[in-house]
């Protein structure tokens, strides 16, 4: 049994272990995790006695070029190549590194807890590759309340008396970008694992600062906040794209796009920005994460290193790192907002001017924005706008060109979303077609599993802005049969009920999903703040600015939500009015009046057509 850790204080002295090794010397063997059989299953035990082997981590070496345009096969030429290339990207000589504290050594004002410990080791996920510490997360993860004690002393003690760990060393693994030609090192993605301890700290800090950073971020930004995603953005665009096709208007989008924007930022502004926002202690956290981050590039075969320290932009692998990206972000865009014109239409008024997913910046208005102005504002702080990907977009009934727009990767036009997703999800599908052939070799249940989880999640990506005519959603499901029946080897000249292949699959038909998800969406929006620009591009919809168009109305998200509605018996609540939406919006705060209602629209949704024998009978 893993010995436990003594409960005096830790002996300080280091031995000759690898400095990224030392910190945990000092909860005894770092194979020797405390463990607890009262608080720990048997299964995860098992687990945790399996990761006490020693790990190795396989990938393949990526492919690239010398400079005369010839394949490197040797390991140590590809570690050279790749090591420059990544340190010309994350090490700016022109700028000074950050020391790792400032001032006196003093105590923390908020020491930290055992408790903020175990949080932030329960949140890691397990099976996940380990740092340069070969720490594997579960290893702590499982540990008694007394490791948990012992890692908040050492990080306590860091502060306290400034002594420096070396936890802020990542290991770099190259791989190459999806659709790009293997050669070039500029087609290579860096994914960076950080040490198990660095990972924890991080999230104690995110979780110190993020109310801080929550009142900082406009509500514009959707990119890394608690109940945001890509999907009110899309939602967001689809009312706009509504708005234009109800009302003689034209709605401009000007959309910039930053190069590796993550990597530029100048750490000496970004915490000249914290310290506004956030307290002593926070400061003195990200400051010391900040600083000193050593980067070595990992090649199989290798035998040498080429370890150098990175002194620009958000070290990446940790959830801290978005978040500061995110305030870095918005300092500059405060200063953008200045330069920009004010709306004075009133339909400009209404419209949301912003709409934000971490570095993909959409500027809304009747007019494009000046793109020369935003960057050379943005360029103060060292984020490049690549004016090659800059999107001119304009919203209107007759034009067709902004539905293949693709914006936090669903098009704006759905029809065309919809044939995109088709695409992608068969691709996966093709992908795993072994595995579907195979028979009875692969239980039924996990053959589903691997269905929901690689192939039906990319069909359904932000699903819940859709909006279908009857024809698109039966050809939907249609679509959705044939991808079960494949997943099940089920070909002619064996036949399967659409019923029977749902029962047996343990699905629905795939436009009662989109439903279900728009309804949950459409709720998930009305409780979010006002100003939110999902909110107020459905505020802007229901105003009127412009001409309406005549005859029926065109199939947009606003009308298929009111034929949802529609759809209910003895029925009261409509989408045709601000009043209407409202009424909703007010239902929505009381989540189980919301549910009720889902349900009732859903359970109507799936009713029986009426056949043409059954209007007869009724008729009569």
């Amino acid at each position: 049994m893993a010995a436990e850790i003594s409960a005096s204080s830790p002996d300080t002295t280091r031995s000759n272990a690898p400095d990224s090794l030392w910190w945990i010397e000092r909860c005894e063997d770092a194979r020797q995790v405390p463990l607890s059989l009262k608080n720990i299953s048997l299964n995860k035990l098992h687990r945790l006695f399996k990761l006490q082997k020693k790990q190795t981590l396989i990938y393949e070496n990526p492919s690239v070029e010398d400079s005369s345009g010839k394949l490197v096969i040797n390991p140590n030429q590809t570690l050279e190549i790749v090591a420059d290339f990544f340190k010309e990207k994350f090490q700016n000589k022109d700028l000074a590194s950050i020391a790792s504290f400032q001032g006196i050594p003093r105590k923390l004002n908020k020491p930290f807890t055992s408790e903020e410990v175990r949080k932030s080791l329960e949140s890691l996920k397990n099976n996940r590759a380990p740092g340069g510490d070969e720490i594997s997360g579960e290893l702590l993860k499982y540990g008694t309340p007394l490791l948990h004690k012992s890692i908040a002393n050492i990080l306590n003690r860091v502060f306290e008396e400034h002594e420096t760990i070396n936890i802020n060393s990542g290991e770099l693994i190259a791989i190459p970008k999806p659709g790009k030609p293997k050669g070039p090192p500029k087609n290579l993605r860096p994914i960076t694992l950080l040490n198990t301890i660095r990972k924890a700290l991080s999230i104690i800090t995110l979780h110190r600062i993020r109310p801080n950073i929550e009142e900082y971020l406009s509500h514009s930004q959707s990119g890394f906040r608690p109940e945001r995603s890509t999907s009110d953005v899309a939602w967001t665009h689809k009312w706009l794209a509504a708005k234009a096709k109800k009302e003689d208007v034209e709605i401009k989008i000007t959309g910039i796009d930053m190069s590796a924007a993550f990597d530029t930022i100048d750490r000496q502004i970004l915490l000249d920005i914290i310290e506004r926002i956030v307290e002593e202690d926070e400061l003195r956290i990200i400051r010391f994460l900040l600083s000193d981050t050593v980067i070595n590039t990992r090649i199989n075969g290798a035998t040498k290193e080429r370890p150098f320290v990175s002194n620009i932009g958000t070290p990446q692998g940790d959830s801290l790192s978005p978040v500061l990206f995110s305030v870095y972000l918005e300092n500059a865009l405060k200063e953008v907002r200045t330069i920009l014109p004010r709306p004075t239409n009133k339909l400009e008024k209404t419209l949301p001017t912003e709409i934000a997913y971490a570095d993909d910046v959409d500027f809304v208005g009747l007019n494009f924005v000046d793109t020369e102005e935003v960057q050379n504002t943005l360029h103060k702080y060292n984020l490049l706008v690549n004016i090659d990907k800059t999107e001119f977009t304009t919203l209107s009934r007759a034009g067709t060109e902004y539905k293949n727009t693709k914006k936090v990767g669903t098009l704006i036009g759905d029809e065309e979303d919809v044939e995109r997703r088709k695409r992608l999800s068969n691709a996966a599908l093709t992908k795993l077609l072994n595995v579907w052939i195979k028979g009875d070799k692969i239980k039924r249940k996990t053959k589903l599993k691997l269905y929901r989880s690689l192939v039906k999640s990319i069909l359904v990506y932000n699903c819940g802005t859709w909006a279908l005519t009857k024809s698109e959603e039966e050809k939907l499901n249609a679509f959705h049969r044939k991808q079960l029946r494949k997943v099940l080897n089920i070909k002619y000249p064996v036949k399967i009920t659409n019923s029977s292949l749902y029962n047996k699959c343990e699905e629905h038909p795939l436009s009662i999903y989109i439903l279900e998800n728009r309804w949950r969406l459409f709720g998930h929006i009305l409780r979010r703040n006002i100003e939110i620009p999902a909110n107020k591009s459905m505020n802007s919809y229901f105003a009127t600015h412009g001409k309406k168009f005549r005859g029926r109305p065109l199939t947009t998200l606003p009308v298929v939500l009111n034929k949802d509605l529609s759809r209910l018996q003895e029925n009261t609540l409509q989408l045709t009015t601000r009043e209407d939406l409202e009424h909703l919006r007010c239902i929505a705060q009381n989540r189980q009046q919301w549910r009720e209602l889902s349900t009732r629209i859903r359970k109507a949704a799936e009713a029986p057509r009426r056949t043409t024998e059954t209007r007869k009978a009724l008729s009569q």
